[in-house]
């Protein structure tokens, strides 16, 4: 039952975004918040690491954002879950409409099952699949179980990153996916829940408040460990300072803007964020050193 609080709350559509590190998900709900038809939806946003990059890009764009970096919804958060809610309850206007967007590593239908505990009205869970990886991780030894039990009570799987595929590799990888799924369906018995699923991996942050010069930054991606499995963040390069640039890695591929998508904002603090997410027990991020940058770079608590 709901707390007393959350009476303001009771019944509120709730749609959830789910999907494996990198999948896309952030992206997708912003092009969705651009639709004027979905003004005044609020957005609870859930991610690894004590810097939340994802709450942040949304922010830039959209206000009623709510954040947390504890840990995997799924997994730790039934607590912070209430607490995010109690933030929105606290609005003076009732959103139309919540979308809770999940960490990589949590399992949608859990989550779903909390939203259902404090009253709200759970539409659909939607979830992100990297068609351009989905092979390698459904067999990956560390997360590939993850990955599988991730599809579990989803109402819609969104295909992403197909603009890296050709139209016959699409079409190959879209069948690939549904045979695997009949596979996982027909098993007699579901696979048991592992409270520790947020324990596979690790997370770590990174600022720093000076601008860095752009070849020292690639040069620091190339000699990655290939034990990360995802980076994000923004950075503020020596050779455009009008505003950060961002950064995303998954995998072996890293995309970094070309020029700023934005302006720094009034009052901002201007530095260079970054998230790195590796395998638990992987060897601790190897940031860009002071040698190299002559700068300090504290690593975020």
């Amino acid at each position: 039952m709901a707390p007393s609080e959350l009476q303001s709350l009771l019944g509120l559509p709730t749609t959830l975004v789910g999907g494996y590190l990198g999948a896309g998900k952030t992206s997708r709900i912003n092009r969705w918040l651009e639709n004027p038809a979905h003004a005044n939806t609020a957005v609870l946003v859930n991610d690894l690491g004590s810097i939340n990059i994802d709450a942040q890009r949304l922010r830039a764009t959209h206000g009623q954002v709510i954040e947390l970096t504890q840990g995997c919804l799924c997994c730790s958060l039934r607590d912070g879950l209430g607490e995010a809610l109690l933030q929105l309850a606290a609005v003076p206007r009732r959103p139309r409409r919540l979308l809770i967007e999940t960490s990589g590593m949590a399992l949608p239908l859990r989550v779903g099952e909390q939203v259902r505990l404090y009253g709200l009205h759970l539409e659909n869970i939607l979830l992100l699949v990297d068609l351009e990886r989905i092979e390698s991780l459904w067999h990956d030894r560390w997360v590939g179980d993850l990955v599988q039990r991730q599809f579990e009570g989803v109402d819609l799987i969104v295909p992403t990153k197909v603009d890296r595929l050709d139209p016959a590799q699409v079409e190959r990888r879209q069948r690939w996916l549904q045979e695997h799924l009949k596979s996982l369906r027909s098993c007699k018995e579901p696979a048991p829940f592992h409270p520790g699923a947020e324990a596979l991996v690790e997370s770590e942050c990174w600022q720093r408040q000076h601008p860095i010069p752009r070849q020292v930054l690639l040069q620091w991606l190339a000699s990655l460990d290939p034990a990360l499995l995802r980076l994000k963040g923004e950075v503020w390069l020596e050779e455009q300072p009008g505003g950060p640039l961002r950064l995303d890695r998954v995998g072996e591929r890293v995309q970094l803007d070309q020029s700023p998508q934005r302006p720094w904002r009034d009052g901002e603090s201007r530095c260079s964020r970054l998230v790195a997410i590796r395998r638990s027990g992987s060897q601790q991020q190897h940031w860009p050193s002071e040698e190299i940058t002559a700068n300090p770079m504290p690593v975020c608590p």
